[in-house]
């Protein structure tokens, strides 16, 4: 049996590049994820622990409410620490569902500090 592409079906040139940019830009995010965890390793903990409530206070919000933060940005912290932190300023963590992230949801009993 012979099967035949239909006209134009063909993956041209222009296809090929296209492929080339997607896979170029995936490197260079990879590079620059590489050089931002490289930066947070000759942090302090203490700076490590600034940074991360910078991001807590000013995370975008997901659709559910959640405020979504990659733990190996934060090479010092653990978990236990990260919780700790987060509970002073307010917040708590999700621990079920998270896929490898850490969800952060604004205490109900907290002030908001936006008001």
């Amino acid at each position: 049996m012979v099967m035949a592409a239909p006209p134009g079906g063909e993956f041209g040139t222009a296809g090929w590049w296209i492929v080339g940019a997607i896979g170029l830009l995936w490197i260079v995010s990879l590079f620059v994820m590489f050089l931002e965890g490289w930066k947070m390793r000759k942090r302090t903990f203490e700076e490590q622990v600034e940074i991360f409530l910078t991001d807590l206070r000013s995370g975008a919000v997901t659709r559910r409410g959640h405020i979504r933060l990659n733990p190996h940005k934060y090479t010092k912290l653990r978990r236990e620490d990260a919780d700790r932190v987060a509970e002073e300023a307010g917040y708590y963590r999700q621990t079920f569902g998270t896929k490898g992230n850490w969800l952060f949801l604004r205490s109900a009993d907290s002030e908001d500090e936006n008001k």
